[in-house]
C-alpha cells in the first residue's frame, strides 16, 4: 500500500473519531450517511463522473480535497418516529458478520429419537423402611457387581443406585417384535458353586454362562455360592463386610432359620431371603451376559423365559420344599429385573409378593407375565437334580432304556439314586427307584479329618502337661507334637466305610424291591460318578471297587458298569475345561423345557415288587405213593 493511500486512511478515521466523539453512530446510521454524502456530491460507489474524465484524477488530489470530499456532514440526528421508506438509499446498508451473528436468533440442536426400551424396567428401587447410613465416596470396579464405598455416621436413606456393568433387561427388540422364543435359564444351586445354561429351544443350542472374575478358580462357569452384605444393607457377588456360605444347606434345614441380624437394629435375614438375594444376583447377571452377546440374533424377537431349578432327588416327593423352592425362584426373578443395587428390604418386599401376585393365582393365567415383570408360575418349575443330570445322556446316541445308578460327589453331600430310562409314545420317562443324600461330600471328610487332628494334638498335649514332677525335666522332643498317622487312616476308614454303606443299602433296596428283574443287575448295572468330588482319587476307587464287593454278597450281580456322561455338541462352553462337563450336566438337563424333559415319576409313585419265595418244606419235596 502506498504512503498517500496509507494517508488518506488515517485521515478517513481522524475525521470519523472527530465526528463520533459527540455522537456514536450505530451502523445502519453510518450506512446511511454515507448514502446521503454520496448522492450530495453526484457519486456512487466505484463510479467517476462525466466531468472527471477530462481533469485530473482522485489519485491526483490533495489529501485536504480527499479528506473534506469524505467527511461526514454536521450531525443530524434522526428522528426516532421517522420510518425508514422516507429515506432514499443509493446503496444498501453494510452489515458485517459480526452484527448478523447479534441478530441471528439463538436455536438449540434437536437431538434423534432414542426409543424406549422394550421392556419396562425398574429404575429406581423402593426405598428402604430400615434407615442406614448414606454413601459419601464411591469408588466403582467394573469387575464387581456393588460399590465399595465410605460412609459417616449420619442417619439417612440409602439411594440405589445404577448398577455399572449389568441391568434387569430381559429383553433386546427395539421395535415391536416379529418373533417368538422360548428360552430356558437352568439353574443349577450346588451347596459350594453353582452353574447356569441358558438354552434356545428352537435353536437347539445351549450356552454356559462364564461369570470372569467372579468364578471359581479353574472353572469360569461355577459362581461360588455365597453373597455378601455391607453394613449398609446392600447385597453383593463381591466381597464386602459379611459373607454367608452354605446357603442351599441352611434352605434345606430351616427356610425360616435366621441367618444374620443388622447391628443395632432389628433387621433381620433368614435363609429362604439369603438364597433368593443370591438367585437374583446370579441370574441378573446370566440374563445379561447372555442378552449382550446374543444381541443381535434376538433383536426382532421376543423372548418367553423360563427358570428351571434343581432340588436334590431325596425332596422330590416333598411338595413343601418344592412350593419353597419355586417361590424363591420366582422372587429371586423378579428382584433380577432390578437395575440398581439390589438390598434386604427388596428383597423381603418381593418374597412376600410371590404368594400374592396375580400370576401366581389359577383363576389369571397369564402367560406373557414378563411384560409384569414377573413369570408366571408355569414357567417356574422345580426338577430332581439327578434325573436332570442324564436328561443329556437321555438324548444321546449312546442312551440306553433301563436301569441305571448315579452318584454325585458334591462338597457337602454325596446324592446316590437308582432309576429307570424309557420311552412311552415318543416322551421320555425317568422313574426314580431309590434315593439317598447324606453329608459324605469332600468338606465333610475335611471336617473328620480336622476333628480327627484335634483330638489327636489333644492327646498329645495332655501327655506334654502330666509329667512327674519328681523327674529331671524332659529333652525338647518331649515337646514334640507328633501325630499318628494311623489316626487319621482310621478316621479315613471309619468315614469311607459309611459311605460304603450307604450306597449299598440302596443298591440291595433296589435289587431286592424296586427292580429285581432288571437285566442290567446280570449284565453290569451302568453306574455314573458326577460331580466335583469324583475327580478325588479316593473316592472314585471307593465306588469303583464297590461293585466287586458287592458282587460277592449278591447273586447274579456282576459289578459295575461305569459311564461318563457325555459333553452335548451344541452346548457353546468353549472354556470347559477338559473332562469337566459333568460339573454343568445338572444345569445342561435344567436348560430344556418341561415338554423336553418329559415326565418325571417320584419315588413315592412306584410300588415294590415283591417277589414268590419258594417255600422249601419237606411236605412239598416228599412223593407219595397215592401220587404214582
Amino acid at each position: 500500500m502506498g504512503k498517500k493511500n496509507k494517508k488518506k486512511i488515517q485521515s478517513f478515521q481522524q475525521a470519523n473519531s472527530a465526528s463520533m466523539r459527540s455522537h456514536d453512530f450505530t451502523v445502519f446510521e453510518l450506512a446511511f450517511l454515507k448514502a446521503d454524502v454520496m448522492k450530495r456530491h453526484g457519486k456512487v460507489d466505484n463510479q467517476i463522473s462525466p466531468a472527471s474524465t477530462t481533469g485530473a484524477v482522485i489519485t491526483t488530489k490533495t489529501p485536504d480535497a480527499v479528506n473534506k470530499q469524505f467527511s461526514p456532514p454536521p450531525k443530524q440526528p434522526f428522528p426516532a418516529s421517522a420510518p425508514l421508506k422516507e429515506r432514499t438509499i443509493s446503496s444498501p446498508p453494510i452489515i458485517t458478520k459480526k452484527d448478523m451473528d447479534i441478530a441471528r436468533p439463538q436455536t438449540t440442536k434437536v437431538l434423534p429419537h432414542i426409543p424406549k426400551p422394550a421392556t419396562p424396567t425398574l429404575r429406581k428401587s423402593p426405598l428402604m423402611k430400615l434407615r442406614l447410613k448414606p454413601l459419601q465416596h464411591e469408588s466403582f470396579n467394573l469387575d464387581a457387581t456393588t460399590l465399595q464405598h465410605e460412609a459417616n455416621n449420619d442417619d439417612k436413606l440409602i439411594k440405589p443406585k445404577k448398577d455399572l456393568d449389568v441391568d434387569g433387561r430381559s429383553q433386546v427388540y427395539e421395535r415391536d417384535p416379529k418373533n417368538e422364543i422360548d428360552i430356558v435359564l437352568g439353574f443349577d444351586f450346588g451347596t459350594s458353586s453353582s452353574k447356569i445354561v441358558i438354552r434356545d429351544s428352537g435353536r437347539q443350542t445351549a450356552y454356559a454362562i462364564p461369570f470372569g472374575s467372579l468364578a471359581c478358580s479353574g472353572n469360569s462357569y461355577l459362581i461360588p455360592t455365597k453373597i455378601f452384605i455391607s453394613d449398609d444393607g446392600t447385597l453383593s457377588l463381591s466381597p464386602a463386610q459379611h459373607s454367608f456360605g452354605n446357603l442351599k444347606i441352611h434352605l434345606m434345614d430351616s427356610p425360616e432359620k435366621i441367618i444374620f441380624s443388622a447391628q443395632n437394629t432389628s433387621v433381620t435375614i433368614n435363609a429362604a431371603e439369603l438364597a433368593a438375594a443370591y438367585m437374583a444376583l446370579v441370574i441378573r447377571r446370566a440374563r445379561y451376559w447372555f442378552l449382550k452377546q446374543m444381541k443381535l440374533i434376538y433383536k426382532d424377537t421376543h423372548i418367553y423365559w423360563h427358570v428351571n431349578l434343581g432340588i436334590p432327588s431325596r425332596n422330590y416327593d416333598d411338595q413343601k420344599i418344592r412350593q419353597t423352592f419355586q417361590s424363591i425362584a420366582m422372587a429371586a426373578w423378579r428382584i433380577s429385573r432390578i437395575d440398581s443395587i439390589i438390598n434386604i428390604e427388596e428383597v423381603k418386599k418381593y418374597l412376600k409378593e410371590v404368594a400374592n401376585h396375580p400370576a401366581s393365582k389359577e383363576e389369571i393365567l397369564n402367560s406373557n407375565a414378563d411384560e409384569d415383570l414377573w413369570l408366571h408360575p408355569d414357567y417356574v418349575t422345580t426338577h430332581p437334580e439327578v434325573i436332570m443330570e442324564v436328561v443329556g445322556y437321555a438324548h444321546s446316541p449312546l442312551r440306553i432304556n433301563g436301569l441305571h445308578m448315579l452318584v454325585d460327589v458334591g462338597a457337602t453331600t454325596l446324592d446316590t439314586a437308582t432309576f429307570l430310562i424309557r420311552s412311552d409314545l415318543g416322551e421320555d420317562v425317568f422313574t426314580l427307584l431309590a434315593t439317598k443324600v447324606e453329608r459324605y461330600g469332600t468338606m465333610e471328610l475335611h471336617k473328620h479329618r480336622v476333628q480327627a487332628l484335634k483330638n489327636s494334638m489333644q492327646e498329645c498335649l495332655s501327655h506334654i502337661i502330666n509329667i512327674d514332677p519328681t523327674l529331671p525335666l524332659p529333652d525338647t522332643t518331649h515337646y514334640e507334637h507328633q501325630v499318628a498317622k494311623n489316626d487319621l487312616s482310621q478316621n479315613d476308614s471309619i468315614f469311607f466305610k459309611e459311605c460304603r454303606s450307604n450306597i449299598g443299602e440302596l443298591i440291595r433296596h433296589t435289587k431286592e424291591a424296586r427292580d429285581p428283574n432288571s437285566a442290567a443287575w446280570a449284565a453290569g448295572l451302568p453306574v455314573f460318578i458326577c460331580g466335583g468330588g469324583a475327580r478325588h482319587p479316593i473316592y472314585k476307587d471307593l465306588i469303583e471297587s464297590l461293585g466287586s464287593k458287592i458282587a460277592e454278597s449278591l447273586t447274579n450281580f456282576n459289578e459295575f458298569s461305569i459311564k461318563a456322561i457325555p459333553k452335548p455338541q451344541k452346548l457353546e462352553a468353549p472354556e470347559l475345561p477338559h473332562n469337566e462337563y459333568d460339573r454343568l450336566a445338572v444345569a445342561y438337563g435344567l436348560s430344556f423345557t418341561s415338554d423336553e424333559i418329559g415326565k418325571v415319576i417320584p419315588e413315592s409313585k412306584v410300588s415294590d415288587i415283591h417277589r414268590e419265595k419258594k417255600v422249601n418244606r419237606f411236605e412239598e419235596r416228599y412223593v407219595s405213593k397215592d401220587m404214582c
